[in-house]
């Protein structure tokens, strides 16, 4: 497993300059197009649900084929669906934390003014990383100085948000090779910024299936920078890939096209998990499984199924752990 690398390898913070060029100006605009265009398409709120399920689920299933996890995507649909799972290994924490990631930043980042610092970067290590055994924070503490130093710099410009997730990924890869628990951090920072802004595209945004995919192009536009000593090539390159994925989220949402079967019944609320998710619309609002207990008369086993249903679903957020566990609204 590769750790962070040494920055002095490639003095990135020398080269992080950039030319609009006529190509990246329209993909940005490309971009701002579909957006619109999915903000704006009237949506079922069940589609949506299921839609936004399976983006997270892709997201996660893309990413992690990138590294050496063996999991198949019906195993991880079992995993993240919370069906039949007996035996939880390395491998299947992974991905659980993959996706704890996702929600961390979904929860956390989604159109605030507050900056993205190292203990930002650091949290999501944290979350991810820690199923790794061969990862440790001072992987990511040896860089912190360059981390901060980037960060600053994103930050105090007007560069789209586009721009900032694009070059936030690149920084990151060039700081750690794009393998493991570092190569899966790089392809979750674009994410930070892109939600920061607004730009979470109703969280139907699959970044990591177009990277995927073409494994070549990926590494073709990754040593472009250290090449030619600028990031154009990579902004195009990252900028197009976000029109790929976007034009495939808006087909799915016009059509309502899904590609993972599961039962319907794991998409249908019961009664006290429609109550809950009211009683969560409140400002603040938590619950714990004690509260759902005593609201409904119900076993400890029956409140924790509810509420795994509606964790599993993406629509409550998990905090703590054992006893102190809560639930927010997602």
């Amino acid at each position: 497993m590769t750790d962070w690398c040494d920055y002095d390898k490639f003095l990135l913070m020398a080269s992080l300059a950039y030319n609009l060029s006529p190509k990246l100006e329209e993909y940005l605009q490309k971009v701002e197009s579909l957006r619109r265009q999915i903000l704006l398409t009237p949506i079922n709120p069940k589609t949506e649900l299921r839609l936004r399920w399976e983006a997270s689920l892709q997201r996660v299933f893309w990413s992690l084929s990138l590294t050496d996890n063996p999991l198949g995507k019906p195993e991880m649909i079992r995993l993240i669906s919370q069906q039949g799972i007996k035996k939880i290994g390395k491998d299947q924490k992974e991905v659980l934390n993959y996706k704890k990631a996702l929600d961390y930043i979904s929860e956390n980042w989604q159109v605030t003014s507050s900056p993205i610092t190292f203990a930002t970067v650091k949290r999501l290590f944290e979350i991810y990383a820690k199923a790794i055994p061969t990862q440790n924070l001072g992987s990511i503490n040896s860089v912190r100085k360059e981390i901060e130093q980037t960060l600053g710099y994103l930050q105090t410009g007007n560069e789209n948000p586009v721009i900032q997730a694009g070059i936030a990924q690149i920084v990151a890869i060039e700081l750690s090779p794009q393998t493991d628990g570092n190569g899966s951090l790089a392809r979750l920072i674009p994410y930070l910024f892109l939600y920061k802004h607004g730009y979470d595209f109703r969280g139907l945004l699959v970044l990591e299936e177009y990277f995927r995919r073409d494994v070549v192009a990926l590494k073709s536009a990754v040593t472009s920078v250290k090449h030619n000593n600028n990031l154009t090539l990579w902004l195009e390159y990252f900028a197009y890939g976000m029109i790929v994925q976007l034009e495939k989220a808006l087909e799915d949402i016009n059509k309502s096209r899904f590609q993972v079967d599961l039962p319907a019944s794991f998409w249908k609320l019961n009664e006290r998990q429609k109550e809950v998710l009211l009683m969560l619309e409140q400002p603040g609002a938590r619950i714990t499984n004690k509260n759902v207990q005593k609201m409904f008369g119900v076993s400890q086993i029956t409140a924790s199924r509810d509420l795994a249903g509606l964790a599993s679903l993406g629509l409550v957020f998990v905090h703590g752990k054992g006893r102190s566990v809560f639930y927010t609204r997602a």
